[in-house]
């Protein structure tokens, strides 16, 4: 377990930098066709720093704005801090800042850059719905990817993931409307080579977002898993996540502020997933972030 930890850690920074690769592809893609030259470069990088700078800082507000998490009063939700703070004492984590989704069904995350700067959210329904020892191994397999370091990458893929479809649908809209025109760019000679970059370019911005959302798979199958191994080396009992996993799996409702950006870092997805959930569950299933809930049960159930 600790050496596949090691190994996270060790991807995670390798996924920083390939978020930021797709970034800068991206944007060069956008000045190739829209025909800026050097200062367009110049722009790419520029646009690179400052979107990897500001999700390495701010993801985690966004992800937590996103999900309209709201701080957890402590008064309020007393069970629910004591449960953190004990389960950080055990882990030898600070405790996170602890926050509130106010949604019927039963999920979490955690967020953050490190675990100095992390939160982690619980739904009310979750709160309503698993007894002491499921919430508390809930709890674990969040605290678990604080300290793992999950959640690091997991946080900036929320960003990154959607500065590369942004750009690449603001881009694609703006030829399709009347871009530049190839034919301006010939007169300024090399027509041939402008073109061959130019399809070059189409050919990034369609499937940058496409590359951007495997990546974040990357990010989130197998840190469940581990994540899950994790939690229940925390608590030393592995019955109350396992119970918890088959209540998720047993509960159809799905949690009405997710969306594809923050899917990944959610304990389980948190998307409509069968029909009965909603129309988009197709859509979901193929492109889900997460390994089987039976999956999971069975390897802890071998615990």
């Amino acid at each position: 377990m600790f050496e596949q930890i090691a190994a996270n850690k060790r991807r995670t920074v390798l996924l920083i930098a390939a978020f930021a690769l797709v970034v800068a592809a991206v944007v060069w893609a956008v000045n190739i066709l829209l025909g800026h030259g050097l200062i367009g470069l110049f722009v790419a990088l520029a646009v690179t720093l400052v979107s990897t700078v500001v999700a390495y800082w701010k993801s985690d507000a966004v992800a937590l704005a996103m999900s309209h998490a709201r701080p957890a009063d402590p008064v309020e939700y007393a069970r629910l801090h004591n449960i953190v703070e004990g389960l950080c004492i055990a882990a030898g984590l600070p405790k996170p800042r602890v926050y509130i989704v106010n949604d019927p069904a039963p999920n979490a995350f955690a967020t953050g850059r490190d675990p100095k700067h992390a939160a982690v959210a619980v739904t009310t329904g979750l709160l309503e719905k698993m007894n002491r020892v499921e919430l508390e191994g809930v709890l674990a397999h969040e605290l678990s990817h604080v300290k793992n370091y999950d959640i690091l990458v997991s946080t900036l893929a929320v960003t990154m993931v959607g500065v590369v479809a942004l750009l690449s649908d603001f881009s694609l809209r703006f030829l399709w409307w009347g871009g530049p025109r190839q034919r301006d760019r010939d007169r300024d000679g090399g027509g041939g080579a402008q073109a061959i970059l130019a399809i070059v370019g189409i050919l990034l911005l369609v499937l940058a977002p496409i590359i951007a959302r495997l990546m974040q798979f990357a990010v989130s199958r197998r840190r469940e898993a581990l994540a899950d191994v994790s939690g229940v080396a925390l608590t030393r009992y592995p019955p109350g996540l396992i119970s918890a996993l088959e209540k998720l799996k047993a509960d159809k409702t799905v949690v009405a502020s997710s969306s594809t950006a923050t899917a990944h870092l959610w304990i389980e997805s948190p998307l409509a997933r069968t029909t009965e959930e909603g129309r988009m569950s197709r859509i979901n299933r193929l492109f889900d972030t997460h390994p089987p809930l039976d999956e999971r049960i069975a390897a802890l159930k071998e615990l």
